[in-house]
């Protein structure tokens, strides 16, 4: 049954209110390059929208935030020599900051999945993104990358470095190619040498073995890939020895056999003690790929080659996170020169929270559903109408609420009535 007519506008009304309380007596997080850039505005009435606006002070667009109170703050990711102009034609392209954005449309098990969850898969993901790709790759310095929470259902990576600024959409998709391994040479990392050569009747015998393709096996798409491989292995290690040897089995063209041969090469201990060593230890602290026979560096390989097509971040109820090196981000984001995104310190008009700017080391401990409720929202107790059963962990306090009225905090009655999961009781 739908909430009466009445609480639905006093619903909107009630988070409008409470979104304008909140422009009043918070400052804005304003972008570098302020001046050049094009804001946009959605508000609480279906489909109302407002961009082309450029604001010359901050005092303009805290003034226009309190007086509208809009749902959702956008600025361009772009600037323009007249950022307020009504078309694209007339607004003179300068250059666009780089932006990556992953929500929870990436993640193939998002509907099995509570909200909390899918913030902390996310929060994985744009981990991976920021060290492994950002960082590692690109060796874009810290001070030019931005992370911000969505005040949804994910992250955004701004980099603001002045070198991505002039790249056209033709480049920024060859990042996200790069990022996604489209075309990625599986075999770079590995290489076959030559260890014994002899002649005989004036011919060369060579005997060859499998060896990392790089110097020491960290750099690229050779280096990820062996990272994979040692993931791999870590994924394995704390498996019982049947249940690993099964997980390997399931593998097209990997018998039982060849498993157990694979799993004994990684984990059994060779030598004599004090001297034991597992070739797994040898894998991870020599980079050493030679304590794998050549058979089971090419079944590695073809077990590497069908996990890196799983779409899910599990298989067969194991996590793979730790062996697939590609990172994600929306393809059409990134690649788009004239994009809008969240402004950081606005609010998020489907959950009620702040959308946040933080370090790298911040989001390392950074939990939306702590983290992210404004300040100004209050413990007051709010009458609310709750669609069905909810049950969440929010500021630190867990909510069991069943079907029908009940009186939560402030801060909880905004979130499920932004959600449209709750509707604010006009009689008590």
């Amino acid at each position: 049954m739908g909430e009466p007519e009445g609480e639905k506008e006093a619903t909107a009304r009630f988070l409008r209110e409470e979104f304008r309380r909140y422009y009043v007596k918070t400052k804005p997080t304003l972008p570098d390059r302020f001046g050049r850039r094009e804001f946009g505005f959605m508000f609480w009435s279906p489909g109302m929208v407002q961009r082309h606006l450029g604001f010359a002070k901050e005092d303009e667009l805290r003034a226009f935030l309190r007086a509208r109170a809009p749902a959702h703050v956008y600025y361009s990711s772009a600037y323009y020599e007249t950022p307020g102009a009504p078309t694209m034609e007339e607004k003179g392209w300068l250059g666009a900051d780089l932006v990556f954005d992953l929500d929870a449309d990436h993640l193939p098990d998002a509907k099995k999945m509570t909200y909390p969850e899918m913030l902390e898969a996310i929060r994985r993901k744009i981990v991976k993104l920021y060290d492994e790709f950002l960082v590692r790759d690109f060796g874009i310095e810290q001070e030019h990358l931005k992370i911000v929470f969505s005040g949804g259902r994910g992250y955004h990576i701004h980099v603001s470095d002045p070198r991505v600024w002039s790249l056209g959409s033709h480049e920024r998709r060859e990042i996200v190619d790069w990022i996604f391994g489209t075309d990625v040479d599986f075999d770079s990392a590995f290489k076959e040498s030559v260890y014994d050569a002899r002649q005989f009747q004036g011919r060369t015998y060579s005997k060859k073995r499998i060896t990392l393709g790089t110097a020491d096996g960290r750099t690229g798409w050779p280096g990820k890939i062996i990272r994979a491989l040692r993931g791999l292995a870590d994924t394995l290690e704390p498996m019982a020895r049947g249940d690993s040897i099964e997980f390997l089995a399931s593998f097209q063209e990997v018998s039982v056999k060849e498993a157990e041969n694979l799993w004994d090469n990684l984990f059994k201990p060779r030598g004599s003690q004090p001297r034991q060593i597992r070739g797994v230890d040898r894998l991870r602290n020599e980079a050493q790929i030679e304590i794998l026979t050549d058979k089971n560096v090419r079944l590695v390989m073809n077990i590497l080659r069908q996990l890196f097509q799983v779409e899910s971040d599990s298989y067969r109820g194991v996590s793979i996170e730790r062996v697939k090196p590609f990172g994600e981000t929306d393809q059409p984001v990134t690649s788009d020169i004239k994009r809008l995104i969240r402004m950081p310190s606005s609010l998020h008009g489907k959950t009620g929270l702040a959308v946040v700017a933080l370090s790298r080391d911040a989001l390392d401990d950074f939990r939306p559903l702590r983290d992210a409720i404004p300040s100004t929202w209050t413990d007051e107790p709010t009458h609310v109408r709750v669609a069905n059963g909810i049950s969440l962990e929010m500021h630190g306090e867990t909510f069991n609420l069943g079907p029908g009225q009940q009186k939560v905090p402030q801060f909880l009655a905004i979130f499920l009535a932004a959600r449209g999961l709750a509707s604010l009781v006009t009689e008590v």
